[in-house]
């Protein structure tokens, strides 16, 4: 099975990464301070955990923005804003601190990232008309049975096609390369709410439409081909894309354990 998204949104991949780094190093500054604060030189006493806190608050406050805005021009320029403060603080703690190593590093780091964040907030600003948020979404499988069998059985197939439909997809057939079957796929705009944070949230749970189909569509393609679904002990539903979420390291047999 294969997906395959064509990306018609404003954001690209790198504009992405630099939302989630915001949330993740905005949550570390919120939830220890103290420990940032020695990381870069800085004295973990007084007010300099205070100004951490504040720092990580509006990191993830950025990194949301990013996230959740199909063209986030304004919350990529404000990283930039925020990375010049945050050189300028460095500065401060390199002039006064003792640790002074610990602070160049932190300081080459704040430039290092400051350099895509200029760079993408550039690239964003150039962009004219109205921001895209929705993405074309691919999913295909190859079933090998002719494709009168299979256009059968999507037919046959009421729940996955009432599913489709209410995406608002579309299907088609296609005869697969070197008579290996038939080509079946299904197309859709994927448009989540909070948009790459609402995304996430779904994909964490197993409930977006992309894990459903692939899941779906591999059950299919079993069905169309050995008559059955591929299950075992481990496995009753059949193989789940969801169910690798909650999958953990092998344990010994409770009765094994003395």
């Amino acid at each position: 099975m294969a997906a395959h998204a064509v990306r018609t949104q404003d954001k690209g991949s790198l504009t992405k990464a630099l939302g989630w780094f915001s949330v993740a190093l905005g949550t570390a500054q919120l939830t220890a301070p103290r420990a940032l604060c020695r990381l870069v030189g800085a004295d973990d006493g007084g007010r300099a955990p205070v100004v951490m806190r504040l720092m990580g608050a509006r990191e993830v406050v950025q990194g949301v923005g990013i996230l959740t805005r199909p063209r986030p021009t304004t919350w990529l320029w404000s990283r930039v804003a925020g990375d010049a403060l945050d050189l300028s603080l460095l500065g401060l703690v390199a002039a006064r601190g003792e640790h002074r190593v610990r602070t160049a590093f932190a300081i080459a780091n704040v430039a290092a990232v400051a350099a895509p964040d200029v760079s993408e907030s550039l690239r964003l600003a150039r962009m004219g008309g109205e921001p895209r948020a929705a993405k074309p979404i691919r999913k295909a499988v190859t079933i090998n049975r002719p494709r009168a069998d299979v256009e059968a059985a999507w037919a046959a197939a009421s729940e996955l096609r009432d599913k489709v439909d209410a995406a608002g997809g579309s299907v088609r057939f296609a005869d697969a390369p070197r008579g290996r079957g038939t080509e079946l796929v299904v197309e859709w705009v994927q448009e989540p709410p909070l948009g790459d944070l609402g995304l996430a949230a779904v994909k964490l749970t197993g409930k977006d439409l992309a894990t459903q189909l692939s899941d779906d569509l591999r059950r299919l393609k079993q069905r169309v081909e050995t008559g059955e679904v591929v299950r075992s002990d481990a496995s009753p539903d059949g193989h789940l894309l969801a169910e690798h979420l909650r999958q953990r390291a092998a344990q010994p047999l409770e009765e094994g354990v003395r």
